[in-house]
């Protein structure tokens, strides 16, 4: 028998922070009752009669009444802040390891002007 999530071909990323579905920070994390987290713009849409089945392990949720989306995962939303403080994403491309970056106007103008300012010196 697989494990859950290799029938959909789904697979958590090796950061914790990145949402499985989009692979990007997680916007809004929602945590599911078998406490798999996921944005709330990739769950959005996939409720049916006030449940929603996890992408991962397909264990149902069920969702208040007038809710579409999970519970806040309060801790995650703390987290992904640390991190944002501690490693700001490029305000023009939103990219945050500017080591894998092949060209970000705002980086390269930060760039360049911290190597003009060493040159000059």
């Amino acid at each position: 028998m697989e494990p859950p999530g290799i029938e959909s071909g789904l697979e958590f990323p090796k950061n914790p922070l990145l949402c499985p579905i989009c692979h990007d920070y997680f916007t809004e994390p929602c945590i599911l009752s078998c406490y798999h987290t996921f944005c709330a713009r990739c769950l959005r849409g996939r409720e049916q009669d006030r449940r929603l089945i996890c992408p991962f392990c397909r264990q149902p949720t069920l969702l208040k009444d007038g809710t579409t989306l999970p519970t806040p995962d309060l801790l995650m939303r703390q987290l992904i802040d640390i991190a944002n403080s501690e490693n700001p994403p490029c305000s023009n491309c939103d990219k945050r390891d500017r080591s894998n970056m092949f060209y970000c106007n705002t980086c390269g103008i930060t760039e360049i002007l911290i190597l003009f300012k060493f040159s000059v010196i």
